[in-house]
């Protein structure tokens, strides 16, 4: 069982624990971008549900309809802290029966068979106080607690992550010949508080990856630091210029295939490549075959 490199050294034998319970429910709690889906995903893969369906939704109002589409797996539940009572009501009465309501048959309930894992961003504790939270629901989805901290607060551990985020990407990128970061680029990432925690990180990284050409990443391949502020939105869309741009090169500009193999909706694709004015310059200009 392989451990996601960024759950935090004292939370890793809980994540294990977790992962091994088959119905036992598990709560993720942490600030935006910290890893909290990532984390929810790999209790389930690494878990006895493994080979059963993962099913995600941050959508309330429609638990009668989700629940049973996580039949025989796992159903994650992002942000439960913004259910309304009556949403959480019907989540805990779940819980405690393993039924729902069967939509249109008045007074019939349905079995499911599905573990739930929950995130939230808010204090549950203090909102339960505060009468906004189900208590006895805030109990049944505290058997695993899991805790992910602001990246700016594991300064110890930011070396291990960002190595091990630049594993992934290069992989991704088929760069794997990065080895790592120069002295003056770890500077510049360590000299950045990172609001936007991993996500953020991965973000810049990713970028950073895309526009390698050596072994190592040099600081003039990251974004501007200056301020210990970034223009987020600026390097998120020279992120996603060069990341489309990569993929359509990866495909040789064949639009159907980059979207399959991205996930990416053909209509959307097309938008940013008009958007970012991109053209197969390279396809063009690629010499024949000899």
């Amino acid at each position: 069982m392989k451990m996601v490199f960024f759950v935090p050294p004292h939370q890793r034998r809980l994540a294990m624990l977790a992962a091994q319970a088959d119905n036992a429910p598990a709560l993720i709690y942490g600030a935006s971008g910290t890893g909290k889906s990532a984390i929810a995903r790999w209790i389930h893969s690494n878990g006895p549900r493994a080979g059963g369906v993962l099913r995600e939704t941050s959508d309330g109002t429609q638990l009668n309809e989700q629940i049973p589409l996580a039949q025989g797996g796992t159903l994650v539940l992002h942000e439960v802290g913004r259910f309304t009572l009556s949403q959480q009501m019907i989540l805990l009465e779940f819980l405690k029966t393993k039924s729902i309501s069967a939509s249109g048959r008045d007074g019939v309930r349905m079995i499911v068979n599905a573990r739930v894992v929950a995130t939230t961003s808010q204090a549950l504790e203090g909102r339960a106080q505060g009468g906004l939270f189900n208590e006895e629901l805030l109990q049944k989805l505290n058997v695993f607690r899991i805790e992910m901290p602001p990246l700016a607060k594991r300064a110890e551990e930011f070396e291990d992550i960002s190595l091990g985020i630049l594993g992934e990407l290069s992989r991704e990128f088929h760069k794997e010949h990065l080895r790592g970061f120069t002295a003056e680029a770890w500077e510049a990432l360590r000299g950045y508080d990172w609001p936007g925690n991993i996500r953020e990180l991965r973000n810049v990284l990713r970028l950073a990856v895309s526009a390698a050409n050596g072994d190592h990443i040099e600081v003039r391949e990251l974004p501007d630091f200056g301020h210990n502020r970034m223009d987020f939105r600026s390097t998120r869309e020279q992120f996603e210029k060069v990341y489309i741009l990569e993929l359509l090169r990866t495909f040789d500009w064949e639009i159907d295939r980059t979207c399959e193999m991205s996930r990416m909706d053909k209509t959307t694709l097309l938008e940013k490549i008009r958007l970012y004015g991109l053209r197969p310059i390279e396809k063009e200009t690629r010499p024949a075959p000899v």
